[in-house]
């Protein structure tokens, strides 16, 4: 069966498509295969964790003012003043207190609630910082859909939403209760659309995942486009083609059975180094990675 080929939106899209488009992943893949539902549900507990926590300390900051307003009309009104200082010190020095924890960080980072990490999963995780940092720049354009049918673009401050804590639970989630349990405010509250056009995850783009593209013409047209663009007669660039075609012969090469070790003596008699051949089927060979890094990758197929 035919790879779908990956969204590539040229108009709106709910907010999780655009996080498939942007992970060049086929159309229709389902949120939980790229972030699974067990590390989803453990962000949303954290967050309702970390409300509750934002709650407990507000109230501890409300009544030490409270205290702290008593202790001093305490030490006016009776002799010796010493109690009523005492007690305007302890709601002060309360007050400071949970001003302080307020301002500090408790939850766990994502990559801490993962139980079982891999490097598919972590890589996903960081195509999703990348997802959430390029929505509050604006460079992904956003908007809410309102249930009156209204568009409203979403500004700048609103933005920043997804910028705070827990502020992946706008892309991952769709209990929207959720939402709520973020602390930047004021966060939009109706179905987010996102317009992504060519932009990609750069950390999803290796050797071995083009290898791997599973729709023969897509692999020939993102080979093609690898070749057009390192047009240069730098040495890297000479050196990046050369990586491409063990790239197109290692793919044919496995098309008809041969083993990696089949493939790295077939292309070292063409003259290629057997380590080489084997970073490349990797994906780690680093001068490909890095040249490769460095393209204009937003308009890779």
């Amino acid at each position: 069966m035919q790879e779908q080929l990956p969204l590539r939106p040229a108009e709106f899209v709910k907010i999780r498509d655009g996080f498939i488009a942007f992970l060049k992943l086929p159309a229709g893949t389902p949120i939980e295969h790229v972030i699974p539902q067990d590390v989803i549900d453990a962000m949303a507990s954290a967050a309702k964790l970390g409300r509750r926590r934002r709650w407990m300390l507000d109230m501890l900051t409300g009544a030490s003012v409270l205290v702290a307003v008593t202790g001093g009309i305490l030490s006016l009104v009776f002799e010796p003043m010493i109690a009523g200082v005492s007690v305007l010190l302890a709601g002060g020095l309360t007050f400071v207190w949970a001003h302080n924890r307020g301002k500090a960080r408790s939850e766990l980072e994502i990559d801490e609630l993962v139980a079982e990490p891999s490097a598919a999963l972590i890589r996903n995780l960081r195509a999703l910082d990348d997802y959430c940092n390029l929505i509050a720049s604006g460079e992904i354009p956003s908007q809410e859909r309102l249930p009156d049918g209204t568009l409203k673009t979403i500004s700048e401050n609103v933005r920043a939403s997804f910028l705070a804590d827990h502020g992946k639970l706008l892309v991952l989630s769709r209990d929207q209760t959720a939402w709520e349990c973020i602390p930047h405010r004021p966060i939009p509250m109706s179905p987010i659309w996102v317009k992504v056009g060519n932009r990609v995850a750069s950390l999803k783009i290796t050797a071995r995942t083009i290898l791997e593209t599973s729709d023969d013409g897509l692999f020939n047209r993102r080979t093609e486009w690898l070749l057009s663009v390192a047009d240069q007669n730098s040495r890297q660039a000479i050196s990046f083609r050369a990586d491409v075609c063990v790239l197109i012969e290692l793919r044919k090469l496995k098309a008809d059975g041969k083993t990696l070790d089949d493939c790295k003596l077939s292309l070292t008699k063409e003259g290629y180094g057997a380590t080489r051949v084997a970073h490349m089927n990797a994906g780690i060979y680093v001068p490909f990675e890095k040249f490769l890094a460095a393209l204009p990758l937003h308009d890779f197929p």
